[in-house]
């Protein structure tokens, strides 16, 4: 039963951290990377925030309460995840290879690649375990990413990455929202 409620309390975290990088990010441009919403001096840099802190949150409660391979990329996710909000970019979160970047906006952007490439592999290991639900959300969220990646690489800043990226995150968001509601609805373990 207390898995259940930590599972429930994840699905309402996750959507309420979701909603948050909604609100942090709409006013930016398409051809913006996520990340930007969080630069000190955007509208809504404490809703970024308090949304990737959130987020971070909710992978570590699924983590505890899946208690399967599913577990370990959720764990693993968590610090960096955190550590992607505590690190902002540098105003633009401009990127290689078109662009000079800091060492604190690579070092943002490693964390969020590893956060976001954890949670794909978590869904991933889900899909593997059996979840029909997560079996679409790889079908779904996994070409998102690969376009994302290729795009920055081959691309660089624009309206396709910026779109490419806005989707494939909002697909991590419903996959971890969705699995944490898929586990309010399992059958309690008896030892």
């Amino acid at each position: 039963m207390a898995s259940r409620a930590v599972a429930a309390t994840a699905a309402v975290l996750g959507a309420i951290s979701g909603l948050l990088l909604v609100r942090a990010v709409a006013p930016g441009a398409l051809d913006d990377y996520v990340s930007a919403s969080g630069v000190p001096g955007q509208p809504h840099p404490a809703s970024y925030r308090l949304g990737i802190y959130g987020l971070a949150l909710t992978a570590g409660l699924l983590a505890w309460v899946t208690r399967s391979i599913v577990a370990l990329p959720l764990a693993v996710a968590v610090p960096m995840i955190a550590l992607s909000g505590s690190v902002t970019c540098t105003p633009g979160c401009p990127l290689p290879p078109y662009e000079q970047s800091t060492a604190q906006d690579l070092l943002h952007a490693t964390t969020s690649i590893l956060g976001v490439g954890l949670c794909a592999l978590a869904m991933l290991a889900a899909a593997w375990r059996g979840s029909r639900f997560s079996r679409i959300a790889v079908f779904v969220t996994w070409p998102l990413l690969a376009a994302t990646a290729i795009g920055i690489v081959a691309v660089g800043r624009g309206a396709m990455t910026g779109v490419l990226e806005r989707l494939g995150l909002v697909a991590c968001v419903v996959w971890l929202v969705g699995f944490a509601v898929h586990l309010t609805r399992r059958p309690p373990s008896h030892g």
